[in-house]
């Protein structure tokens, strides 16, 4: 006790503090970074979820794979990410869409379009609808020429096996292999994805209309923003925490849904 008396009175003589040492921070895990996770209440929509949490609307609807921004479901769940905690969608935050609606959202319902369904009134009218059609398949009918973002076998192809769904292909990779962009573009997204995709980056093609996604890669070369040509790496295929051998997941997106990216590859 006096030993402990005496080191004590000679710390407050010479000025010095018993501080505790700083505790290390904490990691980052696949579960909690990335972003957070949004249920969907009534009257929301994804316009004013997006600028409720200050995340671009796009970025919302392509890693959820929404067409509709203008629909959702009461009780859907919807990863946002960058987004550290939940929030509340107030009143006040506007649900109006922009002035001008982008490429990768469906095109709203009208009563134009309704009315084109039904038999025209003369001649006239016919040649007006053909022309809007023939318009419309210009602007949207035209993508990307898509190339393979690395040489590899393919090891689990798109669509329903074995009850589960794919939305993209598995293509076997050596360690370390340098993943492409498949196609000229902008990167919108390059961080942790939701669920069990791991490290992700997500370009976007032709005006929006077109996305590609690269998944549980084992590093991100590039950042959001950054414009990149077709066939610039952008990250490097490695093991991750869900599978034991190096694979990228590889998706082509057409206005926010899946399609088979064999279709598009040459």
């Amino acid at each position: 006790m006096r030993r402990r008396g005496c080191l004590l009175f000679l710390c407050l003589l010479t000025g010095c503090a018993l501080v505790a040492p700083p505790l290390p921070a904490p990691k980052r895990t696949y579960r909690d970074a990335g972003g957070v996770h949004h249920t969907v209440k009534r009257g929301e929509n994804l316009w004013r979820i997006g600028r409720a949490y200050g995340v671009g609307v796009e970025q919302i609807a392509v890693l959820n794979g929404i067409a509709n921004p203008d629909r959702l479901e009461v009780g859907q769940r919807l990863f946002i990410p960058g987004a550290r905690a939940t929030r509340l969608i107030r009143k006040s935050v506007s649900a109006k869409p922009p002035e001008r609606r982008p490429r990768w959202a469906a095109p709203p319902r009208r009563k134009a379009s309704v009315e084109t369904t039904r038999k025209p009134k003369s001649a006239a009218r016919t040649q007006r609808v053909s022309k809007r059609k023939t318009t419309y398949r210009k602007s949207y009918g035209k993508g990307p020429r898509f190339s393979w973002p690395l040489r590899g076998r393919v090891i689990r192809r798109f669509g329903k096996r074995g009850g589960k769904k794919a939305d993209g292909i598995l293509i076997a990779a050596r360690e370390r292999a340098r993943v492409r962009a498949a196609a000229p573009g902008r990167v919108i997204y390059s961080d942790i994805g939701p669920g069990n995709l791991g490290r992700l980056i997500i370009l976007r093609h032709h005006g929006g209309e077109y996305h590609s996604i690269y998944a549980n890669v084992a590093e991100n070369l590039v950042r959001k923003g950054q414009s990149v040509s077709r066939g610039t790496p952008i990250a490097r295929a490695g093991r991750t925490p869900r599978f034991k051998t190096a694979r990228l997941h590889f998706e082509i997106r057409h206005r926010t849904r899946p399609k088979n990216p064999l279709s598009y590859l040459p």
